[in-house]
């Protein structure tokens, strides 16, 4: 086994050229592999960090017009919210994109609304301060 290794080597050594091109591919097949296996890890292996990920149900409002589903409105949300009688807790959340001016060139940052119980209802609890209040 050691005089194959020994072999192998020398031959490596013999053309550098096949050797750094050897090394190059698989440095980058071992790390495309490793981030592709992390991002499909972390998007469907694991679990949802949040307590009874099954439990939780996504609701909107479909328009037979169109093809597309909307978050509830604020007034929808209350209805639901106020009548319902099946949950253990009814929350919402609202993802946009929203612009910022006046800091040189504008640009684009995510923003992301919710209801003050949102944290609450998932089981989650903040890891610096506290979460929101209902006031708030």
């Amino acid at each position: 086994m050691m005089t194959d290794l020994r072999f192998a080597l020398r031959q490596l050594r013999k053309s550098p050229g096949f050797t750094l091109l050897a090394v190059i591919t698989l440095t980058l097949g071992i790390g495309l592999n490793t981030a592709i296996f992390s991002l499909i890890n972390d998007l469907f292996l694991r679990g949802l960090p949040f307590r009874e990920p099954a439990r939780v149900l996504h609701v909107f409002s479909h328009f037979k017009e169109q093809t597309v589903d909307f978050p509830l409105s604020a007034p929808r949300y209350i209805h639901f919210r106020d009548g319902q009688t099946v949950f253990d807790g009814f929350a919402a959340e609202n993802g946009l994109g929203v612009t910022v001016t006046g800091l040189g060139d504008p640009f684009q940052v995510p923003l992301f609304k919710t209801t003050a119980n949102y944290f609450d209802v998932l089981g989650l609890r903040a890891v610096q301060g506290r979460t929101f209040l209902p006031e708030e």
